[in-house]
């Protein structure tokens, strides 16, 4: 598989990942990851018709992932080409003991830290409730201090590290465990929670200073 296999396709909506080139066969989509990556290393090879049956399975949630990192459609989905391009490259070294998703965020993290594809402003952050169904409907006033509240947090969010805006994007909107948080980062549990609550509070400090800002200003 070559370096163009995750083409971009024009067309894809916002929050969606752009298609493989050539869909997988149906009959591999019900194996498990575990089957799916000794299929694409059968015989020493990489077969590129389990490969893309990986690609449709994980590639929308780790588009989402590198999209909140990014802010942006077009790096994200420069950064989801250049992921599954080292995944593909390094799948011969994967350990099948482990889970393959966290896996596949971890480079996601190191591609969007490494290529430097974090814009200096995030763009609004998907609302986590709007798949449970549509948010009642508010009135013009209600929709504008929702607005405004968002707009706060993502303005923070963009002024924050990329270190910290990931941890926090993978526990409070992937709901990633400490464990699961410290595999994507290469430390402890332990580590991984003390360093999403230093992220947490260095938010809240920030926040707490914008709020402060805005009625200094209205004063």
């Amino acid at each position: 598989m070559g370096d163009g296999a995750t083409t971009r396709a024009a067309g894809t909506r916002r929050g969606e990942a752009p298609p493989l080139a050539g869909a997988p066969p149906s009959g591999l989509a019900a194996l498990a990851d575990r089957d799916l990556v000794a299929r694409c290393l059968a015989a020493g090879r990489l077969e590129d018709e389990a490969f893309a049956a990986l690609y449709a399975r994980h590639a929308a949630r780790v588009f989402g992932f590198l999209l909140r990192l990014t802010g942006a459609r077009e790096a994200a989905e420069d950064a989801l080409q250049e992921t599954f391009v080292r995944v593909h490259r390094s799948l011969a070294r994967f350990d099948p003991e482990r889970d393959l998703a966290t896996w596949l965020l971890q480079i996601a993290r190191y591609v969007a830290i490494d290529g430097h594809r974090v814009e200096a402003k995030v763009k609004r952050l998907e609302d986590r409730r709007r798949a449970e169904g549509p948010p009642p409907a508010d009135g013009p006033r209600e929709r504008a201090e929702r607005d405004e509240r968002q707009r706060l947090v993502d303005d923070v969010l963009a002024g924050l590290s990329i270190d910290d805006r990931s941890l926090l994007v993978l526990r409070h909107w992937h709901e990633l465990t400490f464990a699961q948080i410290g595999e994507v980062t290469d430390c402890s549990a332990r580590t991984a929670q003390n360093r999403v609550e230093a992220a947490a509070r260095r938010f809240q400090l920030a926040l707490l200073a914008r709020r402060g800002d805005a009625r200094g200003g209205a004063a």
